[in-house]
């Protein structure tokens, strides 16, 4: 006969607890809401995005600089392969040196691609 109102008592426990505790986390979330919807949070979060998005940036340039770097390096080298199989050496510019950049810009972009078009020539 104790049974039942045993199970009875322990159930209504049960229940308060179960909705103390789910009322607390139900407050607690939705205070962390709050307090992230503030303007000097939302700020905060807008500023860190714009500093991880210029690094983003930073890195993807470089690594393009760093790939730019070594196809080029193996363009040279193909390039002087080819002259050194039809006897006459190249030497070739010191990367990032003025003197070939400029002369790559100085010329217009049809001498460019005619000088692609002799090397690529020359290299068969």
């Amino acid at each position: 006969m104790m049974k039942r109102p045993f199970w009875l008592g322990t159930g209504v426990v049960l229940g308060v607890a179960g909705t103390l505790w789910a009322e607390q986390r139900v407050r607690r979330a939705v205070d962390q809401t709050v307090a992230k919807l503030t303007p000097t949070h939302m700020a905060t979060e807008a500023a860190q995005s714009v500093r991880q998005l210029g690094d983003r940036v930073r890195a993807a340039v470089e690594e393009g600089r760093q790939e730019r770097a070594r196809r080029e390096a193996e363009l040279w080298d193909e390039l002087d392969a080819g002259h050194l199989r039809g006897g006459t050496a190249r030497t070739r510019p010191a990367a990032g040196s003025p003197a070939r950049s400029i002369s790559a810009r100085a010329a217009g972009p049809a001498q460019r691609g005619r000088h692609v078009a002799r090397g690529a020539a020359r290299a068969r």
